[in-house]
C-alpha cells in the first residue's frame, strides 16, 4: 500500500516561505574562505612571509574546507546516516591518500637507476660463431 501523500495546495492559503537560509550561510561562508585564498597567494607573492610549502599545505586545507560543504550541503550528503557519511569520506580520503602515494612513488622511480650484473651483460654481448 502507497503511503505517500503529495502535499495539496488549497487556493487562498498562504504560501510558506522558502528555507533558504542555510544555502546562504554555505555561500557566504564559501565566499570569505575563496576570498581569503585569493587575497593571501597575491599577498604571499609579493611579500613572500611564509615559505611556499607552507602555502600549499594552506591552500589544501582550504580547498578541503570549501569541498566539504560543497558534498556535505550542495550534494546532500549532509542529511544522510552517519555510517554513509563515514563510509563515503574514508573512502575518498583513502582514495585520494593512495593517488598522492602512487604519484610519489612514480616521481622516485625516475631517480632509480638498474645497475645490471656483468654477467648478465656478457651473456648478451656473447655471440656464438658458427
Amino acid at each position: 500500500m502507497d503511503n505517500y501523500h503529495p502535499p495539496l495546495y488549497v487556493p487562498g492559503t498562504p504560501i510558506e516561505a522558502p528555507k533558504t537560509k542555510w544555502i546562504w550561510r554555505v555561500f557566504w561562508i564559501m565566499l570569505i574562505v575563496t576570498i581569503f585564498e585569493i587575497s593571501f597567494a597575491f599577498a604571499n607573492g609579493e611579500y613572500h612571509f611564509i615559505p611556499w610549502t607552507a602555502q600549499k599545505v594552506l591552500f589544501i586545507m582550504l580547498t578541503l574546507v570549501k569541498a566539504y560543504y560543497i558534498i556535505f550541503y550542495f550534494m546532500h550528503l549532509g542529511h544522510e546516516q552517519f555510517n554513509f557519511r563515514l563510509t563515503i569520506s574514508l573512502t575518498s580520503i583513502l582514495l585520494i591518500y593512495f593517488i598522492v602515494l602512487l604519484m610519489i612513488e612514480g616521481d622516485y622511480s625516475m631517480d632509480y637507476r638498474l645497475l645490471i650484473p656483468e654477467f648478465i651483460k656478457e651473456m648478451h654481448t656473447y655471440r656464438p660463431e658458427h
